[in-house]
């Protein structure tokens, strides 16, 4: 249970309201600007309207009807706030139990209820490079579906690959007239990009090239079974290259159906635009009008260019339909940057649809497009796109270094690895130090890159709070070197907290309201935010609470207990993150 669960049902026993409104009170605690004004308070506000009185005066009649108990201490009024101190060793105790109560797994969070959320992310694709760029989406989207499973929703992991399209007539081209069965064996995905960079920019100079592509990638569309093959061999090929660097990353899909396996949809879904009477002619081109559902003034979503040709809006129409058919989702959401009206477009073509036919039109709106900003800073000189691998592996070459300087400069603190444990923290450091970087700033920010930051070991970056975390498995290390073990039951709580002690109580217990608003707002941030306020918070406390050395035994396991709970909570964070908890460093 919260520990603000029992502060709000003894405001609601102050306000004479039902205990069922205690969630709706407790949203609205929040903290003091310091611990000398209080743990929590509790701002009047919102309730002037009700009880027709000013808010300071609300706040001085609550505060002298709220009865102090085991865990309240007193309730002072401030303004228009009500401070709430609280009893600390018995707030730490209930913060603590419940904290490890989770890590031994004896509770588990079921916000989601097993309510479905599809998640569409990273979509690189085919015979085309696996960029740094490619990192936002498929970080954002991996961190998505780490925090909704851990709420307990039910997550559908689809990786809607960019496999269908005439970049697959260049490449056919390309391998027609240069192919070398050799060099792809050798590097599929770097000779496939090549042989595509290759064949544009012939196309560039001679018109006719385009043409030729053209009419390839429609032998494809028409199934010709020597085209099918060649396509069929550079998808697997080049989804071969991408599953390398997910499983670098510890990303796993459900699904990676792409463009290609919803190409035979489409037909039949313009079909039923037509039928319900949603489609309309316009220029030579079918469109569905959507100015009236979004609100404002905007293109109508075009479903068959005038040449006949169907439409990618098109084809995101039948594959929405066919997602909704197939996992009766809570939410479906595309991790995909700077498409807001595109995406508009077809969630109010399929609410028209579904007001047309019949059906429960509502779901489309359980459709939306998290969209992030763009990052600065990580280009070739002459302004190309940088390969994620080669991006990975310069992470972990840089983070070998720096651990090695450290290691000469200050043996003590960072000892000597084998070959095998500096590969593993290097390779660890480097993507903790990418994967943060991109969760730093909220998704919708313009972020510029920067190697010496991200890699710093102390400050907002990744490799602090590995580094954080460290020192807390050293802590235990140590320990049992001394013949102390881990409390294996929650020890009593001092009669007295210092206060570096109680700031850290304060920053545990706020873990699960930082993932909720990170699933609520799609909004990685929040835990990545939350995590370096609680590495701070334990960096000082560390600093200044001494754990194996304190006065007596009483103390000892009581801070034994604190560490471990912060341990637990940084590591199941990180976790959320994608970034591996280490050890040492």
């Amino acid at each position: 249970m919260p520990i603000t669960t029992p502060i709000a049902q003894a405001l609601c026993a102050a306000l004479e309201y039902a205990p069922e409104r205690g969630e709706e009170i407790a949203g609205l605690l929040t903290a003091p600007p310091n611990l000398s004004m209080g743990d929590f308070a509790f701002p009047c506000f919102q309730l002037a309207k009700a009880l027709r009185a000013p808010p300071p005066k609300i706040a001085a009649d609550l505060a002298a009807r709220v009865k102090p108990d085991v865990l309240i201490a007193k309730a002072v009024a401030q303004g228009p706030y009500v401070n709430l101190h609280l009893h600390r060793p018995e707030a730490a105790r209930r913060v603590l139990g419940a904290v490890l109560a989770e890590a031994r797994g004896e509770v588990r969070r079921n916000t989601g209820g097993g309510q479905v959320v599809v998640l569409d992310f990273s979509a690189p694709n085919i015979a085309k490079p696996f960029h740094f760029g490619h990192l936002r989406s498929t970080n954002l989207g991996a961190d998505l579906a780490r925090i909704f499973a851990f709420l307990g929703y039910r997550v559908v992991r689809r990786n809607y690959l960019g496999d269908w399209g005439t970049q697959f007539g260049f490449v056919i081209h390309a391998w027609q007239k240069w192919g070398d069965a050799q060099l792809l064996r050798e590097g599929a995905i770097d000779y496939l990009v090549e042989l595509y960079v290759r064949a544009y920019r012939e196309s560039e100079s001679d018109p006719g090239v385009r043409e030729q592509a053209r009419l390839l990638f429609l032998r494809l569309e028409q199934g010709d079974p020597e085209i099918t093959a060649l396509w069929r061999q550079f998808r697997e090929l080049s989804l071969a290259g991408f599953m390398k660097t997910y499983r670098r990353l510890g990303i796993e899909f459900d699904s990676y159906e792409g463009e290609a396996a919803v190409n035979p949809l489409v037909e039949a879904t313009i079909a039923r635009f037509q039928r319900a009477g949603v489609a309309e002619e316009s220029q030579g081109a079918l469109v569905v009008q959507v100015g009236a559902v979004i609100g404002r003034e905007i293109a109508p979503l075009m479903l068959r260019k005038s040449d006949g040709a169907s439409t990618y809006a098109a084809r995101d129409c039948a594959e929405a339909l066919d997602r909704w058919e197939r996992y009766g989702f809570s939410a479906n959401i595309y991790v995909v940057s700077r498409q807001e009206d595109h995406f508009a477009q077809v969630f109010a073509a399929l609410t028209r649809l579904g007001e047309a036919e019949g059906w429960d039109s509502r779901w489309p709106a359980t459709c939306e497009n998290v969209s992030f900003g763009y990052v600065r800073g990580m280009s070739t000189r002459k302004g190309e796109a940088v390969w994620l691998e080669a991006v990975l592996d310069e992470a972990r070459d840089r983070a070998r270094r720096i651990r090695e300087e450290k290691s000469a400069a200050n043996p003590r603190a960072f000892p000597a690895l084998s070959t095998d444990e500096l590969d593993a923290v290097s390779e660890a450091v480097g993507q903790a130090a990418l994967l943060y970087f991109d969760v730093s700033a909220r998704r919708l920010s313009d972020v510029t890159f920067d190697w010496d930051s991200v890699l710093q070991f102390e400050g907002n970056t990744g490799p602090y709070l590995q580094y954080s975390h460290a020192r807390m498995c050293g802590i235990f290390r140590r320990a049992a070197s001394m013949g102390i073990g881990e409390p294996a039951a929650l020890p009593p709580m001092p009669a007295s907290l210092a206060d570096e002690e109680w700031a850290l109580v304060l920053a545990l217990r706020g873990f699960g309201a930082a993932v909720e608003r990170a699933a609520a707002e799609r909004e990685p941030h929040e835990v990545a935010r939350y995590l370096h306020g609680l590495a701070s918070a334990y960096n000082a406390f560390y600093n200044n609470c001494t754990v194996l050395d304190a006065a007596d035994a009483p103390t000892t396991n009581a801070r034994l207990a604190l560490v471990s709970a912060c341990r637990a909570v940084l590591a199941s964070g990180l976790g959320l993150l994608g970034i591996r908890p280490l050890e040492t460093m």
